[in-house]
């Protein structure tokens, strides 16, 4: 009877799970997973030492109070002058918001979950979710662009050996 229970939480809950970040690559995506590289975002990077979250510029963020503060005195990790924070939101399933070292000023999306982690490196504003997805997996990689303000979708596939990023597969504390 347990497994019985167990096969249907499976089913209705964590299987779902898999496809979060597994859309169609979008008609018009300007870039294949082949030929996108870090360098091509290059931003450059900020010496400042975070100092504290605004926690008024986004209402999600006092609920993650203690994960934000864990940030102060950090320098940035991704894109320039933002840090990029991440935590386990169930098995096979992360969140991650981006913080502004200069402002404090929080990023923070509910769909901004993967089931493989995140990518990332602080010279460029390029971010990959699920790296290291393949084709026999029920997911895709996503090939995301900073602005400062939000990620935009650049394309998705299967992602090539990556060597030279941040990975994010677990949760920070």
């Amino acid at each position: 009877m347990q497994l019985r229970m167990l096969r249907m939480f499976f089913l209705a809950f964590a299987f779902p799970i898999l496809w979060v970040d597994a859309a169609p690559l979008a008609e018009g995506s300007k870039f294949l997973p082949e030929t996108v590289d870090f360098s091509d975002f290059t931003v450059e990077i900020s010496a400042h030492a975070f100092r504290r979250v605004d926690f008024n510029s986004h209402p999600g963020a006092i609920g993650f109070k203690h994960r934000f503060n864990f940030l102060e005195g950090r320098r940035a990790n991704f894109a320039g002058h933002y840090l990029l924070l991440y935590w386990g939101c169930g098995t096979g399933c992360q969140q991650f918001a981006i913080v502004d070292v200069k402002t404090g000023q929080v990023f923070m999306n509910e769909g901004w979950s993967t089931s493989l982690g995140v990518c990332y490196r602080a010279d460029s504003a390029l971010l990959i979710t699920n790296p290291g997805a393949s084709e026999s997996m029920r997911v895709d990689s996503g090939y995301y662009q900073w602005d400062g303000e939000q990620l935009n979708l650049l394309g998705r596939g299967v992602t090539p050996q990556l060597e030279d990023c941040n990975a994010a597969t677990h949760a920070s504390p």
